[in-house]
């Protein structure tokens, strides 16, 4: 299936063409549409891209973003495998950080995370930013469409910025941008899940060496163990999985 994401160069993993630009150009490329049409830019790991395997409603979300960028090394790998190499990873934090400092003059949205962490963030990168925590709530669309028309009637005159930045954790974000970004052209929406957290400095990021080798999940499991160990010991074998399907075949072709 081609996607808007399509219009730069991709690579198909698992069920998603997850884009092949690297960090400087990601940013270009949606600074252009922050200008213009909006989209909307995910961040894919390996867990996001083995859920998207077997959840049709995430897969869908996905597909429907204007960019799907490489979050997770073992991505890198896996497209470098298949020779259609990813120039960079393209990491949901440093992307946030690197595009809140060159957009610094531009006012941003926050939706996600409690208003304390949120404002933190404004408060570190020195940005307006209108902020809004949603209610804990399963994800439906109605609810989504009711979030943001929350969020605009906080807006100055009712104009949402053209960055808003979603924190609300996969796969909920994921839904909620693909519900919402379709009523909203003009805006440029990223899910970002816990770059919030790290941004704002309350939870701390692995070490660098560790981000370089693609052992991010490591730090993060010792950092939380109960929630995270079922995530990661079933996404990593589902993704061990899928990479040698993907590569016997494009053997075979």
């Amino acid at each position: 299936m081609v996607t808007a994401c399509s219009i730069a160069p991709t690579v198909a993993l698992g069920e998603l063409l997850v884009s092949r630009l690297g960090l400087p150009a990601a940013l270009a490329a949606c600074e252009d549409r922050a200008g213009g049409a909006g989209g909307s830019a995910c961040f894919v790991n390996v867990h996001t891209l083995t859920e998207a395997s077997r959840d049709a409603e995430l897969r869908d979300a996905l597909r429907a973003a204007s960019f799907l960028f490489a979050d997770g090394v073992p991505l890198l790998w896996l497209a470098r495998a298949k020779r259609a190499p990813i120039e960079t990873r393209v990491c949901g934090p440093d992307f946030m950080d690197a595009m809140l400092r060159r957009q610094a003059r531009q006012p941003h949205g926050l939706i996600g995370a409690s208003p304390e962490v949120t404002q933190a963030v404004a408060e570190r990168y020195g940005i307006a930013a209108v902020v809004h925590s949603p209610p804990v709530r399963p994800f439906s669309e109605a609810h989504a469409l009711e979030d943001w028309q929350t969020f605009v009637a906080r807006c100055p005159d009712g104009r949402p910025p053209r960055l808003v930045w979603i924190g609300l954790g996969a796969p909920k974000q994921e839904r909620w941008i693909a519900a919402v970004s379709r009523a909203v052209p003009g805006v440029m929406f990223f899910g970002v899940g816990a770059a919030f957290d790290f941004l704002a400095g309350n939870k701390p990021r692995a070490p660098r060496l560790l981000r370089r080798a693609g052992l991010e999940w490591t730090h993060r499991l010792a950092s939380e163990p109960r929630r995270l160990w079922k995530r990661y010991l079933v996404a990593n074998a589902r993704f061990a999985h899928l990479a040698a399907r993907e590569l016997i075949a494009a053997r075979r072709s």
